[in-house]
């Protein structure tokens, strides 16, 4: 079996908060967000044997507890996650998956094979908002065929999929000025997560989007959200999701204290 491969890195400390993670990187996505940092792995084709993948994992298990498959949108190669995943499993070692929510039938064929400890859900936009949503995944910027109502409707019920089972769930949302990132957005994408969602203490991260690294160049002059700005965001997610963090350049990984921030 062959797998799209993008890139790799061989101990991250960041992908898996509180883990040390060897990250593999499958080219290929549904969507084409604009300010996307993978950009050079959504589309174009570098096939290789799995073989090769799993010697890379081979090679960091004396420094990692866990594997994180990520992209691009890794779910669009179901088979060669799976493979990767059992492979990993055998080696003792934990499973994270990065996803858009856009394959809700893998996630669940995923679960039912006990190949996954932890998926990491990122929410783009308001899901009450269709065409805000369609211009995050970048239909307006580059004529995607999706209808972003059916992109939503796979959201939740991946959403919906995961707070169901018993592996852990982050939900994210990257911030970035002119896309998302208002008081009123995090309101809203909080508000519908808490309503399909089991558990309220679930981890909600706020992510410093880097406009300078972005797919679209228009967005790369734009000074990112600053910490403060990320904070008051996170007070509008906290009356609906209890454990919520902010992600930053400059500070790392914060868990906010509403108490007395």
């Amino acid at each position: 079996m062959k797998a799209n491969y993008g890139t790799y890195i061989p101990i991250s400390t960041v992908d898996w908060y509180g883990k040390a993670a060897v990250v593999l990187f499958l080219r290929g996505c549904p969507f084409c967000c604009p300010y996307c940092q993978n950009y050079e792995i959504l589309t174009g084709s570098d096939l290789v044997d799995l073989k090769n993948l799993q010697d890379k994992i081979e090679s960091s298990i004396p420094f990692i507890s866990s594997l994180v498959i990520s992209g691009g949108e890794p779910l669009i190669q179901k088979n060669a996650v799976k493979e990767l995943a059992k492979f990993a499993k055998k080696k003792g070692l934990l499973i994270g998956i990065h996803t858009n929510g856009f394959f809700p039938q893998v996630i669940e064929e995923l679960l039912q094979e006990s190949l996954v400890d932890s998926f990491f859900l990122d929410i783009k936009a308001p899901l009450d908002d269709p065409e805000a949503y369609g211009k995050v995944i970048g239909c307006e910027e580059y004529n995607l065929t999706l209808e972003p109502k059916e992109v939503i409707e796979r959201i939740i019920k991946s959403l919906r999929i995961i707070s169901k089972s018993n592996v852990d769930l982050e939900v994210r949302t990257t911030v970035i000025p002119g896309l998302v990132g208002s008081k009123q957005d995090i309101d809203s994408i909080s508000r519908f997560i808490s309503s399909y969602i089991k558990n309220r203490d679930i981890p909600y991260v706020i992510q410093q989007g880097l406009p300078e690294n972005a797919m679209y160049e228009h967005l790369r002059e734009i000074k990112p959200f600053s910490r403060e700005e990320l904070l008051e965001m996170a007070k509008a997610a906290h009356p609906f999701l209890h454990n919520v963090w902010i992600r930053t350049k400059e500070a790392g990984n914060e868990q906010v204290n509403f108490e007395f921030s």
